[in-house]
């Protein structure tokens, strides 16, 4: 589970608590699973910013009055269906297997796509596995393809329509993908099982294979969803959408996008209730508390292209300078890099709230750690320290500022040829608070550095800003589709809904008979990447990254990588969150 077992005291019980927190968020990230358990206990037991001695202001501040009204709980809402059951869905041991071999038949269709996928119409052979996929979902799920309307858009992409007794109400959404990320070949023989067995090992309830965790478990469960409640007899007031696009792995351009798109044109702008799609899930954080955290908002992105175009010529002589183009180029790499993003505190950052969380019901959690969580609102000074101490972590510092990442580098074409031009892309995660813009700039400025000081012209987006000069130019400009951070999902009436579906799937379903004493919280949070939902935000503000899974290293860190795996019991517990979450929007805000 995400909580260390071992129960330490002074430095020790200081350390784990700090890194069983560090570990979660890296839950939450799917990053990897590497623990920086003695540099962290180092940052709590050592920095001067927790040790120094405290003010007046600081002794007269009470931290139970400050967090007495953080991460308030809820109750859970608990549909009045009169076929209601949700015991016959999660725990139900029938129904476990009846879903794990449902998605074992998904996992076994390879539908692997690489970086740039070419569009269907222009080469559908490409596609082909994709439309064995869709005959198995019209094999699988029968209700579903006889009761709802299926329209494809873009040859692949799969829209479908279970139409509301109630024209007036806003369809509500549901989302995944179809594609998943290649198998390295060089790693097939690392994997338990075969990559596409989909594997169902009944004993331990594991199910193995590409697409077990991202994400044809979603899209299976929400189309198990619909087709336990059409053999219940339900009918919805509100009409209720499945969008599935096909290439969300290699950023959505010809699926979510034309699905999107589509809706648009057919619904028009801010026409859906709300919209649900991968994303987080749950989490235990010590034997008696857990903690939900839905992603309600996602960092921007954009790619940036560096270029040194000057004048190319014989290696027996290189510029007066001694520096070619290449040279030049990495002057600029090397100063971006040293230089790096500010550490930002933005309240847009749903972070905060989730440490809030933590601070309040982790009895195991350092007091130290949790003071400088609940004082940041009220100093500066503690505001500081925050976020001193999360940018030294691994798994936080990219959830606190703009990333960069050079991952493309290009330049010459022969050993005795000076190059005539070397480019480089970056990568960058922009922070909740900041915009594309902002980054542009900020590169240009560390460009302009570069060209002052060794006579170098300079452009942005094309605009020249220092005229080209005999050595010759910089050329700065975004590279590709750029993302600005996505709109905060605002906490209202709809998100009540949520939240309080999620907790009667949790103590009603997942913790029903094992619920005593335990402390359950529900909390927004954020997340560096970026999903599906870009293509989205025109057509409602209530957006949820959210799939009703116990997050813990053995399951994430298999995430695009070997042994990629899934609980078959969570993957039921899913499918009785959503059905939960249909039945109560149907009932309380229809």
């Amino acid at each position: 589970m995400i909580a260390l077992d071992e129960k330490h005291h002074s430095k020790g019980h200081k350390k784990a608590s700090i890194v069983k927190l560090a570990v979660l968020l890296l839950t939450l990230l799917t990053l990897s699973l590497v623990f920086f358990k003695d540099k962290v206990s180092s940052e709590v037991a050592t920095n001067n910013h927790l040790n120094g001695e405290k003010s007046f202001f600081d002794k007269a501040l009470d931290l139970s009055n400050l967090e007495k009204d953080k991460c308030p709980l809820a109750d859970p809402l608990t549909p009045t269906f009169e076929n209601y059951d949700l015991s016959n869905i999660v725990g139900n041991e029938t129904f476990i297997d009846l879903a794990a071999e449902k998605l074992s038949g998904a996992i076994k269709i390879n539908t692997s796509i690489g970086d740039q996928p070419p569009a269907p119409k222009e080469n559908i052979d490409y596609w082909a596995s994709f439309l064995d996929f869709h005959e198995y979902l019209e094999q699988e799920f029968p209700l579903v393809h006889k009761k709802l309307n299926l329209e494809k858009v873009n040859e692949i992409g799969l829209l479908y329509k279970w139409e509301g007794t109630d024209p007036d109400l806003k369809p509500m959404l549901f989302m995944a993908h179809q594609d998943v990320v290649p198998v390295n070949e060089k790693t097939l023989d690392q994997w338990k099982y075969p990559a596409f067995s989909g594997y169902y090992d009944k004993e331990d309830q594991m199910i193995w294979g590409r697409g077990a965790l991202d994400c044809k478990n979603l899209l299976i469960a929400e189309l198990h969803t619909l087709e336990v409640l059409l053999e219940q007899g339900f009918v919805p007031k509100r009409t209720i959408l499945l969008s599935f696009g096909f290439d969300e792995e290699s950023s959505g351009v010809h699926g979510a996008s034309s699905l999107s798109k589509h809706l648009l044109k057919t619904l028009g702008p801010d026409s859906l209730y709300s919209i649900i799609d991968e994303g987080a899930g749950f989490s235990k954080i010590t034997d008696k508390f857990f903690i939900a955290y839905p992603i309600l908002n996602e960092k921007g992105r954009v790619d940036v292209k560096i270029t040194v175009d000057g004048h190319g010529g014989h290696s027996s002589n290189p510029p007066l300078s001694g520096h070619t183009n290449i040279g030049i180029l990495a002057k600029v790499i090397s100063l971006m890099e040293d230089t790096g993003f500010d550490n930002q505190y933005s309240e847009k950052n749903s972070l905060w709230q989730f440490l809030d969380c933590i601070a309040k019901y982790d009895e195991d959690l350092d007091p130290a750690f949790k003071e400088v969580i609940l004082k940041r609102d009220v100093s500066s000074h503690y505001r500081e320290k925050l976020l001193n101490i999360l940018s030294s972590l691994m798994e936080f510092k990219d959830l606190i500022k703009t990333s960069q990442a050079f991952d493309i580098v290009s330049g010459g074409v022969k050993a005795n040829a000076l190059p005539e031009d070397a480019y480089a892309v970056v990568n960058h995660r922009i922070d909740f608070g900041s915009s594309v813009k902002k980054v542009l700039e900020r590169d240009l400025a560390m460009a302009r550095i570069i060209a002052n000081t060794y006579d170098y012209g300079l452009a942005l987006e094309g605009k020249v800003i220092i005229p080209e000069t005999a050595n010759g130019m910089i050329k700065v400009e975004s590279f590709g589709d750029a993302v600005e951070p996505a709109p905060i999902s605002p906490q209202n009436d709809v998100y009540e809904i949520f939240e309080k579906t999620i907790y009667n799937t949790f103590f009603n379903g997942v913790m029903k008979d094992n619920k005593d004493d335990i402390t359950f919280a529900v909390s927004p949070n954020s997340v560096t990447m970026n999903t599906d939902t870009i293509y989205y935000w025109d057509l409602t503000r209530n957006i949820y990254r959210f799939q009703f899974l116990e997050f813990n290293p053995k399951v994430t860190k298999s995430l695009h990588s070997v042994n990629e795996v899934i609980d078959a019991k969570h993957h039921a517990s899913t499918i009785g969150f959503l059905y939960d979450y249909i039945l109560n929007v149907n009932e309380y805000h229809s």
